[in-house]
């Protein structure tokens, strides 16, 4: 790959073993090591981890991104086909990995990470690939929202670190996914009507309705929740815990027909964590002894976001998300949070087309050993 510049930024293609790139993946282990280091204990020695050593001999492409000649991003990709994915299959044939996307901290903010991968995309297209792969973790929330911008969706995991709780895995197909229905959402019938949408108590009779149908549908995308909601006492309790800290619930109607619901709680998040920025999440204020607020007045939390199939394409997901935001700004909320999981990339979307980023994980649902998970945040003012 030929150099490429604009406006004093240059991407060149180079050896796995370039003294450059080695240098700036050195400082990218060196800063995932503190991200990832647990409070209270010494930190880790800094190195690669030997479950993820690279074959140079698949590698086939190595990008060094300079500002005004100075090194400042790196980015690579490795070749998967046909190669054990560690989960007990193999990856496709035209499957490829990124690697090491790394922007050094005094050349952030400028959108470098995004070109980093718009290059390393089209250097995959010239290869010959169809699926690009990639996997992050939990403890880099600005590098999970950089993929979900750029069109990556939740795949399931794979690779070395398949089994780390904090890891997350995407992908994007570089050409159509040949695994996606032939029938094109834009062709299916649209719901007619504008949804309208009230406050209701949380166990209004249709409000319940909806979310018993959010459990079916969560029963089969996530057949692993119904071990655990049982071990609770089974979706009834499940459901009646939830309500405790709700705040406000709304139904939205079609044409009279009930056809969503979402509900603002109360963000289990302390209030120090606001000074700076409310979307750090409460992961900083753990590591620096600051106590946990409950009540915390400034930050929310919107839950038990559904829509009925039959009302969805209409805005109805939308209006409730808006209706949630001004609930929660009305209440003096500076920052509206949210769980969602990583097997619902249309919601993951829909988020992210509405200025939701994913943040650090926040009580209570950042109990150790929860693959499924993603966190997303929201300033309101």
């Amino acid at each position: 790959m030929a150099a490429e510049v604009l406006a004093g930024i240059s991407i060149e293609s180079v050896g796995w073993d370039h003294g450059e790139a080695v240098r700036l993946r050195a400082e990218q282990q060196r800063e995932i090591d503190a991200r990832y280091a647990q409070p209270g204990m010494p930190p880790v020695a800094s190195g690669p981890d030997p479950r993820d050593q690279v074959d140079p001999s698949i590698v086939f492409a190595t990008l060094l991104l300079r500002v005004d000649g100075e090194p400042a991003g790196h980015a690579a990709m490795r070749d998967l086909s046909g190669r054990d994915d560690h989960q007990g299959g193999l990856h496709p044939d035209g499957t490829a990995e990124v690697k090491r996307v790394y922007v050094a901290p005094g050349f952030r903010g400028r959108g470098l990470s995004r070109t980093l991968m718009t290059a390393a995309e089209d250097v995959a297209r010239a290869a010959g690939v169809r699926h690009l792969i990639l996997e992050s973790g939990l403890m880099q929330p600005e590098s999970l929202g950089l993929y979900l911008r750029l069109g990556y969706d939740p795949v399931e995991p794979f690779g070395v670190f398949a089994d780390e709780p904090d890891s997350r895995c995407f992908g994007k197909w570089l050409v159509p996914d040949p695994s996606r229905s032939s029938v094109e959402p834009s062709s299916l019938p649209e719901p007619v009507g504008t949804p309208e949408i009230r406050e209701v108590p949380w166990d209004d009779p249709a409000a319940a309705a909806l979310r018993r149908g959010m459990w079916a549908f969560h029963q089969e995308r996530y057949p692993e929740l119904v071990r655990d909601v049982e071990a609770r006492g089974g979706y009834d309790i499940f459901d009646a815990e939830r309500g405790r800290d709700a705040r406000a619930t709304f139904l939205a109607t079609l044409d009279g027909q009930p056809a969503g619901c979402a509900t603002l709680a109360t963000a289990q998040v302390g209030p120090a964590h606001l000074t700076t920025d409310p979307l750090i999440g409460y992961a900083g204020l753990a590591q620096s002894g600051d106590a946990l607020g409950a009540e915390d007045p400034h930050g929310f939390e919107m839950r038990s976001v559904f829509v009925d199939p039959s009302a969805r394409r209409a805005g109805v997901a939308k209006a409730l998300v808006r209706q949630v935001e001004e609930s929660a700004r009305r209440r003096g909320g500076l920052a509206l949070y949210l769980v969602t999981g990583v097997r619902q990339p249309e919601a993951l979307r829909l988020y992210v087309r509405l200025g939701y980023r994913p943040v650090l994980p926040f009580p209570p649902h950042d109990a150790p050993g929860d693959p499924l998970l993603l966190f997303l945040g929201k300033k309101l003012v």
